[in-house]
Formats: structure tokens, C-alpha cells, sequence
């Protein structure tokens, strides 16, 4: 066989820009880029910390003056601060006993004295607050509307010894704008100095002074011993230094919804205002003329005198009298006039739709349900209303979570440190062993409001439910509802001796002999005895066997035959 030769493999010129030589479009736009919605959208692509350095003044000012002047938005941020903080959140002090080494006992003991010890110090604004003005609750108010409004908490610890005080650890809150604006290098960004991994070393402060206004000191973050100077709290982002105010995403819309407001009612008050008009058929110079006649204002020279004109008009009216404030009066009008009423239109439907959404949105921005910032609970239901409610406690734990329970752990632990240098608190080791155990010592749990509940059967039914599961423990329902399980049940244990010590009902016995311990065998047993005993009387059918009667269903023993119908 012979071999058939091979054909040349043709070849093709490309020309140049054809769809061989063209890039691959980004596979998540897929040449959608110049598209007219996209084509002009091109931001900057930069670290967080840039975003927030351009971001931050501005921010700051508009979105306090819109909690100012917005009655919408201050209704929104009390309802967010009463969810989030409530009259003040609540320690739980819980040592680790096991990496301090300490007994059940004493650990209960100890935590115990560190709570009272905490209540007296935050419960006196004279001791806890440097300016004596807010407790320790109304602090934590005041450092939450501070992040609301600059996206940041600042407090200063002082150490001041008054003569009347029995604390000298105090807490000021100062207001973020006085962290000075300014970068320095790559180590001093938004006015605060960092390490090479971001840690805090150092802040630049803007401090009062009597003759200058101010004047630039640099305030170090931490004590030799680790005790805050400054307590600095915003949310967590990567690569930051400074917070920005949750509120601005919604600035705009703020705007948009005062601006709607105003340009709404603007249009609705003109429309009152102007209710009736006079309307005149005549137009041009034309037709004047030839209403006109020489008594009437015509000059010599023919001319049309428009004065003349207007006056005899309002001598007309003058004497008609045409007042809408009188009823049933007959308006007499000047010939070819006709007196028109204008319809003052309101804001229809598409107002109240229109505005409800961009309140939906401005309330999501502040963290609230749009029910609970409005009020407006038209439409909805108790499924809805639940499921908002659950969501919304998401925003609400996290935020208590991120900027209130640091900002107050703060204030404990330097509580602490005062109260076991001072001997208010014993620990073992003193105050070098706190220092070595810190951590371990001061850890805490902090409780805040409760979660409001649509229907508080259900939701109590359904934590019993889940109890009897083994799914939710007493400390869990206890928090959800902002209490202390370990509180709660000392002081149920003190109702109880109260009780029994003055001779009363035990408030606390078991509603269930099943609760009772031993309860399950003695009702088995007592299950056993009835079924063996009980014999029917063969002459009446159903009847129960002497010495017992029927309640209800159920059989209890008695003394008394039971009765003929």
C-alpha cells in the first residue's frame, strides 16, 4: 500500500483586536461593564482605614445633626439604646476556678463579694463618674449614643483622691472628636499610635486649656502594670484605628425623607392657602378695548388705561363682598368672571408607601424593626412580628456584645485592681497575684434587657418545652429573660426560709407530684394498688368500689360512699 500524502494544515490570518486576541471579561460582570448603570461606577479600591480617615468628620457631624433634628431618628436611637442597654447592663461575676485553682465554694464566695463590690463603686455616681454627673448604668447609655453618633466610645480612667470619696478609680467619657485627625508616617493613623501589628501604644488628644483653647498632648494607651489610661471601643473591622457612625449609610436617606416631608407638605399648605380663585374669560389688549368705553378709563387717545380698568374691577368686588367665611352667601361676579375652588390634594397611597420604605431602611440602619421605630403595626401579624423581633436581637447582641460589655469589663477590671490593692477584696497572692491572674479573675458576664416577646405564654411554654428536652439549661433562660440564674436562685432559697420560718406556704413546693422526689415510684406504686383492688359492682356498671369517688376522671380515696344520681 501506498502512503497518501498529508495535506497542508491551512492556515488563517487573524486580523488584529478580533475576538482571538480580545481579554476575558470579568466572570461576574461578563461585559456588562458598560453598561450605563455601571460604566460611571468605578470607586477607589483602598484599605479601611483610608475609607474611614475621609469618611470620619463628616459623619460624625451630620449624623448628630440628624439625631438632632430628626424626630424619627431620635425616636429610633432611644428605642435601639433601650434594646441594647436598658437602664445598664448587669454583672455576673464568673472566676475560672480551675485556672485559679480554687474550690466551688470559695469561687461562689469570692464572686459573690466582687459583685458587691462592683455595686458600690457603679451605683454612686460620685465614686464612679469623674464628674459626679451619671452612674455607671447612665453611662453605659450615654457611651452607646456616643457610637451611635461617632462610631466610637472614648473614656479616660483617672485616679483622683477626693476627701469625701472612698474610690479613687473614676471614668470620664470624653466625646472621639478629641482624638486629633492626623497621620504621622505609617505609625500614627486618625491620631492614634500603633505598633507594628496595630495595637494602640499611644493617642494624640486634643486637651482644654484655659489660655490657648487647647493644646496637643499625647496620652499613653496603658499603665506599666497594663491599667487602661484610655478606654477606646468601636466595632471590629481589619486595619482600623477609628469607628465610623452606623448611621452613615442612611444619611442620604434621611435627607430624602426630611426633603419629601417638607416638599409634601409644602404643596398641600399651598393648595389651602390659594382654595378659591376668580377666573376672567377675557384675554389680549383686543378685548379690553372692547369692554371699554370712556367713563370707563378710556383716554382721549384711545389708549387702554389697565389702571382704569383694575379699578373698576375692585370697585365691583368691593361692593359684591365675595367671602367664603360667610355660608349660603350668593357671590355676585363681575361680568365674564367665574369664581373657581380649588381642591387641596393631600398625599395619597403612594406617599405612605413611598415613605414607609425609606423609614424601613433608616430604621435598619439605626437597628431597630421598622414597627418598633414607627409604631406602625398595621398589616402585621404575630408570625411576622416574631420573626422581626428574632432577627433584630441578632443586632442587638452583637452590638451589646462589641461595644458595651468591653466598654464596662474595662471599668470592672480596674475596679478590681483598685479594690484588691486597697484590701476591699481579698485575693490570694494580693494585688501582684490579680495582676498574674487577671484574665482568670475578672472574667464576667454581662446581662442587658430582656427580648421582648409578642406573646409571653408561648414563648415561657416553649423554654419549657426545651427544658424538658435537655436542650436549654436554667442559666440560658434565665439570661433571655436579663436575669441571673445565680441570683435567682439565692434569692429563691431566702423566699423559701422566709416562708417557712413564718409559718406560710413553701412559694416554691412543686405543683406536680411527678416534681416531688420519690414522686415517680410512689405514683407507680399507687398505679399498681388501685388496678389490683378496684373491683366493679357487677349490679352497676362503672361503679367505684366502696371507700373511693370520682372526680373528674380521676380516682382519689375518701371516706364517703359514693352517691345515687
Amino acid at each position: 500500500m501506498v502512503a497518501q500524502p498529508v495535506a497542508p494544515k491551512p492556515r488563517y490570518r487573524v486580523k488584529a483586536g478580533s475576538a482571538r486576541d480580545a481579554q476575558p471579561s470579568a466572570a461576574y460582570f461578563h461585559g456588562n461593564d458598560k453598561s450605563p448603570f455601571l460604566a460611571s461606577w468605578n470607586p477607589a479600591l483602598r484599605e479601611a482605614y483610608k475609607d474611614s480617615q475621609v469618611a470620619w468628620t463628616k459623619a460624625a457631624a451630620r449624623s448628630i445633626d440628624a439625631i438632632h433634628n430628626s424626630g424619627f431618628l431620635a425616636g429610633a436611637v432611644d428605642v435601639s439604646e433601650s434594646f441594647v442597654v436598658g437602664s445598664g447592663l448587669r454583672l455576673a461575676a464568673r472566676a475560672d476556678q480551675e485556672a485559679l485553682g480554687w474550690s466551688d465554694d470559695y469561687t461562689n464566695e469570692w464572686t459573690s463579694k466582687a459583685e458587691n463590690v462592683w455595686q458600690d463603686w457603679a451605683d454612686n455616681l460620685a465614686e464612679c463618674d469623674a464628674g459626679c454627673r451619671m452612674t455607671f448604668g447612665q453611662m453605659q447609655q450615654a457611651a452607646y449614643r456616643s457610637w451611635i453618633a461617632f462610631g466610637e466610645v472614648l473614656a479616660s480612667t483617672p485616679l483622683l483622691r477626693r476627701p469625701w470619696g472612698r474610690w479613687n478609680t473614676k471614668m470620664l467619657l470624653l466625646e472621639p472628636s478629641r482624638i486629633i485627625d492626623r497621620n504621622e508616617g505609617n505609625r500614627v493613623i486618625q491620631g492614634v499610635e500603633v505598633d507594628g501589628y496595630g495595637a494602640p501604644l499611644s493617642y494624640l488628644i486634643h486637651q482644654p486649656d484655659p489660655f490657648i483653647g487647647h493644646r496637643e498632648v499625647r496620652v499613653q494607651a496603658r499603665d506599666r502594670d497594663g491599667r487602661p489610661n484610655l478606654v477606646h471601643v468601636f466595632a471590629p473591622s481589619i486595619n482600623t484605628t477609628r469607628g465610623v457612625s452606623p448611621l452613615a449609610p442612611v444619611l442620604k436617606v434621611i435627607r430624602q425623607i426630611d426633603q419629601y416631608a417638607d416638599a409634601t407638605l409644602t404643596s398641600a399648605m399651598i393648595q389651602t392657602i390659594f382654595a378659591a380663585t376668580i377666573r376672567s374669560d377675557i384675554s389680549g389688549i383686543s378685548a379690553f378695548e372692547g369692554l371699554m368705553t370712556e367713563k370707563d378709563g378710556m383716554e382721549k387717545e384711545g389708549v387702554l388705561n389697565l389702571n382704569g380698568f383694575a379699578a373698576a374691577k375692585e370697585q365691583w368686588y368691593d361692593g359684591a363682598k365675595i367671602d367664603l367665611t360667610q355660608h349660603g352667601r350668593i357671590a355676585h361676579m363681575f361680568p365674564n368672571d367665574t369664581l373657581e375652588f380649588t381642591e387641596a390634594k393631600q398625599p395619597g397611597q403612594q406617599y405612605d408607601g413611598f415613605m414607609s420604605w425609606l423609614l424601613r431602611e433608616v430604621a435598619r440602619g439605626a437597628g431597630v424593626t421598622y414597627e418598633a421605630a414607627t409604631g406602625d403595626y398595621r398589616g402585621a401579624t404575630y408570625s411576622s412580628v416574631r420573626m422581626a423581633g428574632a432577627i433584630e436581637w441578632l443586632t442587638v447582641m452583637k452590638r451589646r456584645t462589641n461595644i458595651i460589655v468591653p466598654f464596662s469589663q474595662s471599668a470592672y477590671e480596674t475596679v478590681l485592681e483598685e479594690a484588691i490593692g486597697t484590701g476591699r477584696l481579698e485575693f490570694p497572692g494580693g494585688l501582684p497575684g490579680y495582676l498574674a491572674n487577671k484574665t482568670a479573675a475578672s472574667r464576667a458576664k454581662w446581662t442587658g434587657p430582656a427580648q421582648p416577646q409578642a406573646d409571653d405564654f408561648k414563648t415561657a411554654r416553649a423554654f419549657e418545652v426545651m427544658k424538658e428536652m435537655g436542650v436549654i439549661t436554667l442559666a440560658e433562660i434565665s439570661s433571655s429573660y436579663g436575669r441571673d440564674w445565680d441570683d435567682d436562685m439565692r434569692q429563691r432559697a431566702r423566699e423559701k426560709a422566709y416562708a417557712i420560718k413564718h409559718g406560710l406556704p413553701d412559694p416554691w413546693a412543686p405543683k406536680d407530684i411527678m416534681e416531688v422526689p420519690g414522686g415517680v415510684e410512689a405514683s407507680l406504686r399507687d398505679a399498681e394498688g388501685g388496678d389490683s383492688s378496684e373491683k366493679k359492682d357487677p349490679k352497676r356498671p362503672g361503679a367505684s368500689p366502696k371507700g373511693t369517688k370520682r372526680s373528674g376522671g380521676v380516682r382519689t380515696t375518701g371516706d364517703t360512699e359514693p352517691q345515687d344520681e
